[in-house]
């Protein structure tokens, strides 16, 4: 199924079509809405197992729940493999009823080479991976606003506009904002009563309120990303991760993509580890395949793009755990009185200490320092 906003795209198939490019022409494909009427059909199609990309994850969310009260499997593919598959299937137009049918004929194709779909996700990973997208959501928005009221201050209460205000220990919006929104305070009452400034606009008090109020939802959000993490399937998870001092947000995003951990093994339950000759050494290595795909998926894993003599590599993944661990590097391990007083924490700032006094760029420094750090999170989880 090929899933939009507010309907679906179906096309359903009891066998994989010979020519799909025939097919496309002759199958009956079902334009399905999100209403009571489109959940009576696909009940009335009675799916055993359903293919889609998480494109528009947002938008699969409501299918997603009632295919699994009709007792359907739900497969996802990643969002790069569709396109260069339909081109295979010698579908060279995109459109929604070319994507459904290649879906379909991928399950066929693939459906028993599970490496070949994306893992479907513990109900609870869900959930914090949902609660973290919103948090994010969220500070860029207080960061928005915030912004906005430190350039209309340095008009309205100059005397005030540089004040920095983070939040506090106790997660709540900060006395300045809370003041800035209505609430009283003696000790700004008094500067406001001596400045030279313009006087405060209606539009800094309500953007003030907004700051207050999104904070506060924060501080829910945290609440229940602490409340999910404490639960017991992730508590070797947590303590793999104690040393190297990642923040909640930071916990939640790595954990959430690599849970379960034995994803990432081999067909016989135990870390995928090979002897094969290396690519350019020529030489029998050992490769070890389980922290390769865990490296990976945190984007910590460079892929190879050769082409003749043209040699380059890129790093894929999941983007927010990417910019997770280098907003981590650049602020717990770069820093010289910040970094974990730990075995791992003293080690990566030995390396970022070398490898800066050899004058190498800061973005290749802090590349090794998460790719050490990621390994050592896999390591970790192996011992637990």
């Amino acid at each position: 199924m090929d899933v939009g906003r507010g309907s679906i795209v179906a096309c359903l198939l009891t066998e994989r079509p010979n020519n799909p490019r025939q097919a496309y022409h002759s199958c009956q494909f079902y334009h399905i809405e999100n209403n009571a009427s489109g959940v009576e059909l696909l009940r009335s199609l009675s799916p055993d197992i359903a293919v889609a990309e998480p494109t528009g994850i947002k938008y699969l969310k409501f299918w997603e729940r009632w295919l699994l009260s009709m007792g359907c499997e739900l497969w996802l593919i990643s969002n790069q493999a569709l396109a260069p598959y339909r081109k295979f299937l010698d579908l060279p137009d995109k459109d929604d009823e070319a994507d459904s049918l290649a879906l379909a004929c991928y399950w066929f194709d693939y459906g028993d080479n599970p490496r070949r779909f994306l893992s479907r996700r513990d109900p609870v990973v869900a959930e914090i991976r949902d609660l973290v997208m919103r948090r994010i959501s969220y500070e860029r928005e207080v960061g928005r606003l915030v912004n906005i009221c430190h350039q209309d201050l340095e008009d309205e209460f100059p005397e005030i506009s540089r004040i920095k205000s983070p939040r506090k220990i106790l997660k709540s919006p900060p006395l300045f904002w809370r003041w800035l929104a209505g609430e009283e305070n003696q000790n700004y009452d008094e500067l406001y009563l001596e400045s030279y400034g313009k006087g405060l606009s209606i539009y800094t008090e309500f953007n003030s309120q907004l700051i207050c109020l999104i904070g506060e939802h924060e501080l829910l959000i945290e609440n229940r990303i602490e409340q999910l993490l404490s639960l017991s399937q992730f508590e070797k998870y947590l303590a793999a991760v104690e040393d190297l001092k990642f923040g909640l947000t930071t916990q939640a995003i790595v954990i959430s993509q690599v849970y379960p951990v034995e994803k990432f093994f081999g067909s016989d339950g135990e870390p995928e580890i090979i002897s094969a000759i290396g690519k350019e050494s020529g030489k029998r290595q050992t490769y070890d395949l389980s922290l390769r795909r865990f490296r990976k998926i945190l984007g910590v894993a460079p892929t190879r793009n050769w082409s003749g003599t043209k040699r380059s590599y890129g790093r894929g993944g999941n983007i927010m755990a990417k910019t997770a661990l280098w907003q981590w590097a650049m602020t717990r391990i770069q820093p010289q009185h910040s970094y974990p007083r730990t075995p791992i924490g003293e080690k990566l700032r030995a390396i970022y200490v070398k490898e800066k006094a050899e004058g190498k760029p800061l973005p290749k420094v802090i590349r090794k320092i998460c790719a050490k750090a990621v390994e050592y999170f896999y390591r970790e989880l192996l011992k637990h």
